[in-house]
């Protein structure tokens, strides 16, 4: 950690602030503008549940008061959007960027491709043809529709198979059955034709681990924006979900090493889904609370340490809403504590995290 001094909102480094940390940038080959640029403020947000969102006033002003992002959580999936081939529903979707651009707040759009929450209809297509035009006509309308108002959109989601290694990289989906591996390039080329202002990412899972499975994916996510970059693609950057295991470690030099190839393909780093999956920690809350945070926290030290992120977006907001607890059921009788605020609005040790990096004295 640098020492900081607050200024009326602005920060500046002691003398042995920028000795040490100017070292030690310098020893690790980031640099000096590295260790200044990691000080300044990085926005912090959530994905919004709109049935929270329409019913509990709560959770709309936890939304106002400790988020810079919103993040409409299901609402732009294809299965909230498209009931119907024929016809959008934007109902849910228009509702949480309406509320974000009152309050001020940026926008991220999720997703645009993913081979999960999928209406019945896209699946019982047959032909490459139809997958191609199917896609291409969804991101052209989606994208036109909030051009100038989304600023990030997160592309393409989970596309890597859990495992690269065993049988190829692609995850098995029906867009890449009908398509192949261009379903890629076909959704950012389509994406940055309809808004050439956007911010592009790749967003996927399992990067964070000390795993060699997690190393294999990674190397994939290179490449895969390599590909995209060689070909004239526009893609900005690599999402990474975060949905951190607390009975994992965290693969610090992986991550560091990760960031400093992001670099060098010219690509920016966000953490989009962050929370903690804490069903093998004792059942003790405040014991578990702490220990989530000092997960989240080396997670976030080792991306900031070596790349400043985008955005640090958490997947959800109140330990009242999360998919953890239903999708990773502990064995007790304990609730999931996977988020920022307990499920009675009460902070957390991780929002003490979080809100270090939002006011840049992390």
């Amino acid at each position: 950690m640098q020492e900081i001094e607050a200024d009326r909102g602005r920060f500046r480094l002691t003398r042995r602030a920028v000795l040490r940390t100017g070292a030690a940038a310098l020893a690790s080959g980031t640099g000096f503008a590295r260790a200044q640029a990691a000080a300044r403020p990085i926005p912090v947000g959530s994905a919004a549940e709109i049935g929270a969102f329409r019913n509990d006033a709560r959770y709309r002003e936890a939304l106002k008061r400790y988020c810079d992002v919103v993040v409409p959580m299901n609402d732009l999936k294809w299965d909230a959007l498209r009931h119907e081939r024929a016809r959008f529903d934007f109902a849910g979707a228009d509702e949480a960027v309406a509320f974000a651009e009152a309050n001020g707040k940026a926008l991220r759009g999720h997703t645009l491709l993913w081979g999960e929450a999928l209406p019945p209809w896209v699946k019982e297509m047959t032909t490459r043809a139809e997958a191609e035009r199917e896609l291409v006509n969804h991101i052209e309308v989606v994208v036109d529709r909030y051009k100038g108002r989304i600023a990030t959109w997160d592309v393409v989601n989970e596309v890597i198979k859990y495992d690269p290694t065993s049988g190829g990289p692609w995850r098995d989906t029906i867009w890449q059955r009908l398509l192949g591996p261009e379903h890629v390039e076909i959704a950012f080329r389509t994406a940055g034709r309809t808004d050439p202002k956007a911010r592009l990412v790749l967003n996927d899972f399992h990067f964070e681990e000390a795993e060699p499975g997690a190393a294999a994916r990674r190397q994939v996510a290179l490449d895969i924006c390599r590909r995209l970059k060689d070909k004239g693609i526009p893609v900005h950057g690599i999402g990474m979900q975060a949905h951190l295991y607390a009975e994992k470690n965290i693969d610090t030099e992986g991550l560091q090493r990760f960031m400093r190839d992001l670099d060098a393909l010219g690509l920016d780093v966000e953490v989009t889904e962050l929370d903690v999956i804490d069903w093998k920690m004792p059942a003790d809350a405040a014991l578990r609370d702490k220990r989530s945070a000092a997960l989240v926290a080396t997670f976030l030290e080792a991306v900031v340490s070596a790349k400043r992120p985008k955005a640090i977006v958490t997947w959800g907001l109140t330990d009242r809403y999360s998919w953890v607890g239903e999708t990773f059921p502990r064995k007790d009788s304990a609730k999931a504590r996977p988020l920022p605020l307990d499920a009675d609005y009460r902070a957390k040790p991780m929002l003490a995290v979080l809100e270090r990096y939002r006011r840049g004295t992390a």
